[in-house]
């Protein structure tokens, strides 16, 4: 009888496993997991299928170290797959660790079932031992690498509970914020939220280049006590809103609430303008159009947060300057002013980067009416306003792209903004 060829074999194998393959990729969808594990559930599945529809070779004997040298290459493939895909999924680092490592495990098992064969046993005694003695290797495997990752410390823990209350009486303004810096940490924060480069996920939004900072006390309290009110942007699906819990009204005292906002308050940016969004789909103020709404009215003098604001005075509402020297926004060909030392020569407004939009707003220009507007309002609102100005010279509605979303600033990097002075009180 005629075998069937190969790609026949293969043809009918998969269409075998197709419907298996959707069925698992719409279970995935359902459960609202990314949409790279719906396709990475299906793709295991049709795999499969391939493995199954290979012709069968002859089986013959192979050495330890031929056995080794062709393992090993795989299993590196599948540990990076694995490690990307954990990546995607927003587990932290020290999972995916973990899950490369029991990969490493399945190769040392299945190593150990295709060493040659043993010999018939001779006794009921040769194959119990054989068989505590493979089960000892598998586990003493299995418990030589784990043992590797970070081990969950009960004295720690208990150690956590047993720790007098936080109190913020005598404390000043930096050891507030490290206490802070503690409560967030000790909260398991970390774990859903980075801050600039910290931290195991995305799962949350990152409070750092969000610039959490920027936002009124009040909003921070509320973020952390009622989650559920007011989403932040990128993050409304039903998964993220059930992700950030509910209890910490209970949890935290109220010196650790005030700790921890002081903390918050902290992370800004002075160099970027704040991004939005759950990672990779994020975007910044610049191309926000509920931002640029809400910029325009700071711009016209109605936002009641920043009475006595007005830049359409001098700038004018419709970008046509009412005052002599005032900046026309309408040019995109315009270069930063000659009146400060700082000034930036040879790059046109439309290339400015977002740290001189933010120095020209927040420090003014010596000698103008330019006041240095950061020593009296609050930046988000003049974030807000530098997100609208831009419109004049680079309409919403006719841009063909988003402007990149800017790199996570370093460790070094944030140093230096306060080396620089870049922040200015009392808004710190």
């Amino acid at each position: 009888m005629q075998q069937p060829s190969f790609f026949k074999t293969l043809t009918q194998m998969s269409l075998k496993f197709l419907p298996l393959a959707v069925v698992i990729w719409f279970i995935v969808a359902w459960f609202e997991l990314p949409r790279s594990a719906s396709w990475g559930f299906a793709g295991v599945v049709m795999m499969y299928a391939f493995l199954l529809s290979l012709p069968p070779k002859k089986k013959t004997e192979i050495s330890f170290g031929k056995n080794i040298r062709f393992k090993l290459p795989i299993i590196f493939i599948i540990s990076g797959l694995i490690w990307v895909l954990a990546g995607k999924l927003g587990f932290p680092v020290w999972w995916q660790i973990e899950f490369v490592a029991f990969a490493f495990v399945g190769l040392a098992f299945f190593l150990l079932l295709d060493i040659r064969a043993l010999k018939p046993e001779k006794s009921k005694l040769n194959w119990i031992f054989r068989l505590i003695t493979t089960y000892a290797l598998a586990s003493g495997l299995f418990i030589t690498i784990t043992a590797q990752l970070p081990q969950f410390d009960p004295q720690h823990e208990i150690e956590k509970l047993e720790r007098p209350p936080l109190k913020l009486s005598g404390l000043a303004g930096p050891e507030v914020i490290a206490a802070g810096r503690e409560v967030f940490a000790s909260n398991k924060c970390f774990n859903c939220h980075k801050v600039f480069w910290e931290g195991n996920s995305d799962r949350g939004p990152n409070l750092g280049t969000r610039q959490i900072g920027l936002y009124s006390e009040d909003y921070i309290r509320e973020q952390i006590l009622d989650p559920r009110k007011d989403q932040a942007p990128g993050f409304e699906d039903k998964k993220s809103k059930k992700a950030m819990p509910t209890y910490y009204e209970e949890d935290l005292s109220e010196d650790e609430l005030s700790a921890l906002i002081s903390y918050l308050k902290t992370l800004r940016d002075p160099t970027h303008m704040p991004v939005e969004g759950k990672f990779p789909n994020q975007w910044t103020w610049w191309d926000d159009p509920k931002i640029i709404a809400e910029g325009k009215v700071v711009f016209e003098g109605f936002q009641p947060a920043t009475e006595g604001l007005n830049c359409a005075v001098c700038h004018g509402k419709e970008g046509i300057p009412m005052m002599t020297g005032a900046l026309d926004f309408r040019n995109a060909e315009n270069m930063d002013t000659e009146k400060m030392p700082d000034r930036l020569d040879g790059v046109k407004m439309k290339d400015w980067p977002d740290a001189l939009w933010y120095k020209r707003v927040t420090r003014g220009i010596d000698g103008t009416p330019m006041a240095p507007w950061g020593m009296i309002f609050q930046h988000l609102y003049l974030w807000k306003a530098e997100a609208y100005v831009r419109t004049f010279h680079d309409p919403l509605d006719k841009r063909t792209e988003k402007r990149p979303v800017p790199p996570i600033p370093t460790k070094e990097e944030i140093e230096k903004w306060k080396t620089d002075g870049l922040f200015l009180d009392p808004l710190l």
